[in-house]
């Protein structure tokens, strides 16, 4: 009984924070979800919006037999400048630390805000500048169970939150980033960072499986549903006969997604950074057993990182990865799934993987690799 009171109160604040969107958008689609799917809203917003683009959807954390819900809030504004910075809910251990001076946190000034605020940048002065706001202040310190909000700079704005699953605190976390966006504006316009888009390159005719005539019309299918999420698809050579599918993200995750159609569906994401990493890095993740990863209904990140082999060199990177829940999650929901990897090499950002060529994986892969890229420019880059 608790459990169906629960999921009521969580449509009903999903079907607000649509409605208080609604209002405010030149395009918005809303993604009831459904058991084991997630729901979502897109939106693009009224011009009047230094943030642009809005996506709010939910997970869940999994603490052993304990579970929560929570929101989280995307944000994108077209043009970025050098900024990152992270805000979160202090813990107690973080209180402690306060009280005993231990903390080298950024200070608004504001002693509420900062005894409940935790706050690292590696852009100080213009952490300061948003912190001295009282306005953003305000809209921060109302958002429930902030697990984070952050602000990643570069040829975009990006912004994440996670948070209760409320309306309010939603509302407030847009609000937040609009503000924030509103507030980097003229940095934007002092110091824009230009980045050349990556470009696919020249389709070449190779010979291939025959694909059936019904698979390759639910293929065509998936990708149009697609249109819904993304600014651009070009199939290649043609529409009524294509080998590959040219995808530009609506959020500006990555450059380009390339679906190659073959024996397996081969899909590559490529995006130029704004900045030379400074050393190269790789994430490979393989299923341990590729039929029972499609076959298992996993319940915690414990029992969703034991279906994958992950390797990585650099330590820190590999415990990384293996908290990204989110991503693990998305990945265990591709039907056959054989590899995965992110690459950061100079200034470019690989991430590629191949899958069963079915249907179904068109729209799961392409949430795999949005979320990718998402995490390896908050966790990976900054």
């Amino acid at each position: 009984m608790l459990a169906v009171e629960e999921s009521r109160r969580r449509r009903e604040a999903f079907q607000r924070i649509y409605s208080w969107l609604k209002q405010r958008s030149k395009m918005i689609h809303y993604d009831r979800g459904g058991f084991l799917i997630h729901s979502k809203i897109i939106a693009e917003l009224h011009p009047e919006w230094q943030l642009e683009r809005i996506e709010v959807t939910e997970f869940t954390v999994h603490y052993g037999k304990y579970s929560e819900t929570y929101l989280r809030v995307l944000g994108m504004s077209e043009e970025g400048t050098n900024v990152n910075i992270t805000i979160r809910d202090r813990s107690i251990f973080d209180k402690i630390a306060l009280g005993l001076g231990l903390t080298k946190d950024i200070s608004s000034g504001d002693p509420i805000f900062d005894r409940e605020h935790k706050v690292k940048s590696g852009t100080p002065k213009l952490a300061l500048k948003l912190l001295k706001d009282k306005q953003f202040r305000e809209y921060v310190s109302v958002i429930r169970k902030l697990r984070k909000f952050e602000i990643r700079g570069g040829k975009h704005l990006h912004f994440v939150a996670e948070c209760n699953y409320d309306t309010s605190s939603a509302v407030n976390s847009i609000l937040a980033m609009e503000k924030a966006a509103e507030i980097l504006a003229p940095e934007v316009r002092m110091k824009p960072v230009r980045v050349e888009k990556a470009k696919p390159i020249a389709l070449k005719v190779e010979p291939r499986k025959v694909i059936s005539s019904e698979v390759m019309l639910k293929l065509r299918k998936e990708f149009e549903n697609l249109l819904i999420f993304v600014s651009k698809i070009k199939f290649e050579p043609s529409k009524e006969n294509f080998s590959r599918v040219i995808v530009t993200p609506l959020l500006g995750e990555v450059d380009f997604i390339q679906y190659v159609i073959a024996e397996k569906l081969k899909v590559k994401a490529l995006d130029n950074l704004e900045k030379t990493v400074s050393k190269a890095i790789t994430v490979q993740i393989r299923p341990k057993d590729l039929k029972a990863i499609t076959s298992q209904q996993v319940i915690s990140i414990e029992e969703i990182k034991d279906l994958f082999d992950i390797w990585c060199e650099d330590r820190e990177v590999l415990r990384k990865i293996s908290e990204a829940y989110i991503l693990l999650e998305a990945l265990s929901k591709i039907k056959e799934l054989s590899i995965f990897h992110i690459k950061l090499q100079g200034s470019t950002m690989e991430i590629y993987l191949e899958c069963n060529l079915n249907p179904e994986n068109i729209r799961k892969t392409y949430e795999v690799i949005k979320e990718a890229a998402w995490w390896t420019k908050f966790y990976l880059i900054i």
